[in-house]
């Protein structure tokens, strides 16, 4: 698997060119789309019940050892999680580095308000420390630093959704370029850096228009995208209504050791967990390509800090009886 530093840097790279270098639209919003979509978002989209456990320390999967890695950070402080939400049978593997501003209630939180058949095309959720910022690959999406807002977990998972969802990218079909040709504008500054950014940030407001009772109306003239919005509902919109269960789900990264400190005798290692999700088990698929997407920084956020102070009565530990609130 090629190094998720080298494609970082990469984006990086990328994302440093002027906003208008790519599509060259002139923009809905110039502030970015949290302003407009978060309070909404953080109302209407409402949690799903779920319960958590804990791995022992000492194991880690192969895909947030190698993210721990490149984003330099120690393996042995990451803290590895199974997240067992109520419309999905099988449980989703977090992986939450010990000093990332994201807690591990709000990862579940954020992560269980989008749809389920959304979700399903993820594998990991992986936080570490950062400056805001954020990026999706291959089906693992990486949060770095203060990013807990809907629309940012919307956009990275978003990415997913657009590499697998249709078995090719969704945002380079005809069908969306030829939107964004008749389109003119699109939503916002880092839209314009391509068509993949474009057709996530669209999803935003595609989700937005499901979710609010007004639909997109109260937004503001947005109708200067509306072929391009029309192209990602006809491409993901089944994945964007929120209720029902996942239908499938994609095999388990290998569980590895953290690294030889692990038998130093230092510090207690637990039992070594199992793969939940193995290949050939009905509904467990292999990922059938790997993709990476930039690395987007993030500005002008909207956090709820009530919203985010009732997550837990969503997300219990597993070793709770019952429910709270």
């Amino acid at each position: 698997m090629a190094s998720s530093l080298m494609k970082a840097a990469a984006a990086a790279v990328l994302f440093s060119a002027p906003a208008l270098a790519g599509l060259g639209k002139p923009t809905l919003f110039s502030d970015g789309l949290s302003p407009h979509v978060d309070s909404v978002f953080w109302e209407h989209l409402t949690p799903t019940q779920s319960t958590w456990d804990r791995w022992g320390w000492g194991w880690i999967p192969q895909t947030c050892l190698n993210h721990a890695n490149d984003n330099n950070v120690s393996p042995y402080d990451m803290e590895i999680y199974n997240v067992h939400y109520t419309d999905c049978g099988s449980a989703f593997v977090f992986c939450r580095h010990n000093a990332a501003n994201l807690g591990i209630i709000d990862m579940i939180d954020l992560f269980g308000r989008l749809p389920i058949h959304e979700r399903q095309y993820i594998t990991n959720v992986i936080a570490v420390p950062g400056g805001g910022s954020a990026y999706e690959t291959s089906a693992i999406v990486v949060f770095q630093g203060p990013v807990g807002t809907p629309s940012v977990f919307q956009h990275e998972v978003g990415h997913a959704v657009d590499a697998y969802h249709n078995s090719v990218g969704s945002s380079e079909t005809s069908l969306f370029k030829d939107a964004i040709n008749a389109d003119s504008c699109v939503p916002d500054d880092y839209s314009n850096s391509s068509n993949a950014e474009d057709y996530t940030q669209v999803s935003v407001l595609a989700l937005y228009e499901i979710v609010n009772p007004g639909g997109l109306d109260p937004i503001g003239n947005w109708r200067c995208l509306e072929r391009q919005k029309n192209a990602v509902n006809q491409l993901q919109g089944d994945a964007m209504i929120p209720g029902g269960t996942c239908n499938f789900r994609w095999a388990d990264a290998a569980i590895v050791s953290m690294g030889p400190a692990t038998g130093n005798g230092k510090r207690a290692v637990g039992a070594k967990p199992t793969p939940n999700l193995v290949a050939g088990q009905p509904g467990v698929k292999e990922l059938p390509f790997e993709h990476t997407s930039k690395v987007t920084q993030y500005k002008n956020l909207h956090f709820n800090e009530a919203e985010s102070a009732k997550a837990s009565n969503f997300a219990v530990e597993r070793r709770q009886v019952a429910f709270r609130g």
